[in-house]
């Protein structure tokens, strides 16, 4: 009898381990259901990430899968963008864009945020952006923020000198600049030179010629000396010319080789020049030419090519003063740049036009359009986008082939062309 109740007892214990063991093995294929569910939900969501999202992070922000937090507000108000994400996840990226106003959201951030990866979403960027912000702003490059605002796209800037370590420094612009200076007063003390505005040029008579530039300045019959082409740019016939490519190369060059480094500037400066002697060359034959116009004209066309082609995404941030808002806005910097401009271009016509009776006192003018044509050209090309190169662009081959076009051609010129005045080989 006991043995028949131990037997019944034990079968009854087998009985309930089955059923325990087939709950628990229902429990383990239910949680692993909903695991296979997520993270079906997750793939789904990323692939419509992929497909209507992502296209926006790379239109909006040049160089980079980023976009402006006003773009992404905008973006979210929009119901055919708004409808593909969770509405938890709207409202919590809605709240963060409004806080987070002049600032970026990469594009995996935003897929971690939407995907409920983020650990901590209360920061809107990447940890990178973040501390690179604290970092740049803590050091010297705290004045570069000030000194490059509005450069370009305000994102760009702000990514650009999060990541600026200053190696190589900036130093293309200041030092051409100092060279310059340099020459201008060497030439001015061995020449006996008047310090006094325009009067070195035109108050003597005294021929550009003889200003110590015999042996660097471009000269109509000094065209086989193929360096004068480019020499021309560091001297200058009198101080108010100086001084005016001096601002446009500080004031407006050095920005922008700040945020776009220092080799793009000196190609875009460089060909500027070259550009600036060949026109001359070619449209005003008997004419000689000095100054920097070719190169800094280069770079004020470049610089309002940056100003028109971000005008929607500069000085956006409405947190600020209106003064300050002001002091950045794309009008006073127009404004100041034809104060430059006006004056500078109407001296130069004066020394081209009114100044001497005969070629050989004059100095050429075709420089500065030479300058601006290459501005408009390289400007689109080289100082776009800091993280392309200008043959990674479409835009950019064919501006570089529109301006190798116009050089090779401006070269076949000087070389068949038979009008110019006698070579001399003395």
């Amino acid at each position: 009898m006991g043995s028949r109740w131990r037997e019944m007892l034990m079968d009854y214990g087998q009985i309930l381990g089955d059923k325990s063991s087939r709950s628990s093995n229902s429990a383990f294929f239910t949680v692993d259901g909903d695991l296979d569910e997520k993270r079906n939900e997750d793939l789904q969501l990323r692939r419509v990430l992929e497909l209507h999202f992502r296209p926006l992070f790379q239109r909006f922000v040049y160089g980079g899968e980023k976009i402006a937090c006003h773009d992404l507000r905008r973006v979210l108000r929009d119901p055919e963008y708004r409808n593909r994400l969770p509405p938890e996840k709207v409202h919590e990226l809605a709240d963060l864009t409004d806080f987070n106003m002049g600032r970026a959201v990469g594009y995996e951030e935003f897929v971690r945020i939407v995907l409920g990866k983020r650990e901590d979403s209360s920061i809107f960027g990447s940890q990178s952006d973040s501390s690179g912000s604290k970092g740049y702003l803590g050091r010297a490059a705290g004045v570069l923020s000030v000194v490059c605002r509005n450069t370009t796209h305000q994102v760009m800037v702000d990514d650009r000198l999060a990541k600026y370590k200053c190696l190589p420094p900036p130093f293309f612009m200041i030092a051409i600049s100092v060279v310059q200076i340099v020459v201008f007063i060497i030439n001015s003390q061995e020449d006996g030179v008047s310090a006094y505005p325009l009067h070195n040029v035109y108050g003597n008579n005294t021929k550009i010629t003889t200003l110590g530039c015999n042996k660097a300045m471009y000269h109509p019959t000094r065209r086989h000396e193929a360096w004068r082409f480019v020499t021309y740019c560091f001297l200058h016939p009198g101080y108010v010319d100086l001084i005016f490519n001096v601002i446009i190369q500080i004031v407006l060059g050095f920005p922008l080789e700040v945020i776009f480094s220092t080799w793009r500037m000196v190609i875009v400066y460089f060909c500027g020049v070259i550009s600036g002697s060949l026109a001359q060359s070619i449209i005003d034959h008997y004419v000689g030419l000095t100054g920097a116009a070719g190169g800094a004209y280069a770079i004020m066309a470049a610089h309002i090519i940056s100003l028109i082609q971000n005008r929607k995404h500069l000085n956006n941030d409405q947190t600020e003063s209106k003064q300050k808002r002001f002091l950045c806005s794309i009008t006073l910097r127009i404004v100041l740049m034809l104060l430059i401009f006006i004056p500078q271009a109407v001296i130069a016509c004066y020394r081209r036009w009114f100044y001497s009776d005969d070629y050989e006192g004059r100095v050429g003018i075709i420089a500065h359009a030479g300058g601006l044509l290459t501005g408009l050209l390289l400007g689109q090309a080289f100082l776009k986008d800091h993280k392309r190169y200008p043959w990674q662009d479409g835009a950019g081959w064919c501006n570089l082939f529109m301006f190798m076009a116009l050089l090779g051609f401006a070269v076949i010129f000087n070389i068949v062309y038979r009008g110019y005045p006698r070579e001399d080989y003395s």
